[in-house]
């Protein structure tokens, strides 16, 4: 059984060719609309004069909203589908892709994305107290 949906809330990104993968993940596990997601990272881009999908801003915004990033150690590095069979809640993973930064949302032990990530190593992930 795949836990892999597919997922693109960015109506606009027909081909899913944008690089807004940071966005997409946070409108899934935050319950936010791909422009509020978007709007607010720029807010933080403001401030840090970075792109509102670099670390700096999506830090900040994470921080700010009640969520604690979890850094996973080289030797201890899961796959995405193992991080959702394992667990329940609410997660924006990090993984690599070559690399490039990725994100991916993990909901109640399902992974969300435009294409499957799955096998991808998890870095480290966000999580919020009260969705764990």
């Amino acid at each position: 059984m795949s836990r892999y949906v597919y997922y693109q809330p960015n109506e606009k990104d027909i081909k899913d060719e944008y690089g807004d993968c940071a966005i997409r993940a946070l409108t899934k596990a935050m319950g936010m609309s791909w422009i509020e997601v978007f709007d607010e990272l720029c807010r933080y881009a403001r401030y840090y004069q970075c792109l509102p999908n670099q670390k700096p801003a999506i830090h900040s915004f994470m921080e700010d909203s009640g969520w604690h990033y979890t850094s996973i150690p080289k030797g201890k590095r899961i796959t995405v589908e193992d991080f959702a069979k394992s667990h329940k809640g609410k997660y924006n993973l990090h993984v690599r892709v070559g690399y490039n930064t990725h994100f991916v949302a993990v909901v109640d032990g399902k992974y969300y994305d435009t294409w499957d990530s799955g096998k991808k190593l998890l870095y480290g992930y966000w999580s919020k107290e009260e969705d764990v």
